[in-house]
């Protein structure tokens, strides 16, 4: 890529300062019946580590699709989703034992992400997308987003 080539979709997330500071709040709040108050495409997602065997709980958004919830992601932690797995999503006193499965083709995950940005705006997703742009799997794959189907 050259340097006069623009990119319509690029990383835009918050700082891992700002991240360590609200998500153990959300994490909290989402467990309990103020969770009402939170954006309702966020929820905590608990699940156990391939390897390792340790349980997380993890702040992230979901977004209604085809087949189930979607998760977007660039993190490491999708991996331990790849040929499926079990896991819960908390949301309040709604708690929902779900399977995940890790899509890596970005011609999948494009149309699925486009949709949630349409949904819930760019900056809910952690990117900014050019006004008027769709989003492509090119797009995807500059940006290493995956995504995890939750059903």
């Amino acid at each position: 890529m050259n340097a006069t080539t623009e990119l319509n979709v690029t990383n835009q997330r918050p700082s891992p300062t700002f991240l360590k500071v609200i998500n153990p709040i959300f994490r909290t709040l989402l467990k309990t019946p103020m969770a009402r108050f939170a954006p309702k495409h966020v929820v905590v997602l608990k699940f156990s580590g391939r390897k390792s065997g340790k349980t997380y709980e993890i702040v992230i958004g979901w977004h209604e699709g085809d087949g189930g919830h979607a998760v977007f992601s660039d993190a490491k932690w999708i991996y331990n989703f790849d040929g499926g797995a079990p896991a819960e999503v908390i949301r309040g006193s709604d708690r929902r034992t779900v399977t995940g499965t890790l899509v890596r083709d970005p011609e999948t995950v494009a149309p699925r992400f486009q949709k949630a940005i349409d949904e819930v705006g760019d900056r809910n997703l952690g990117v900014k997308v050019t006004p008027g742009h769709r989003v492509t799997a090119e797009d995807v794959r500059a940006i290493g987003r995956r995504m995890v189907v939750l059903a």
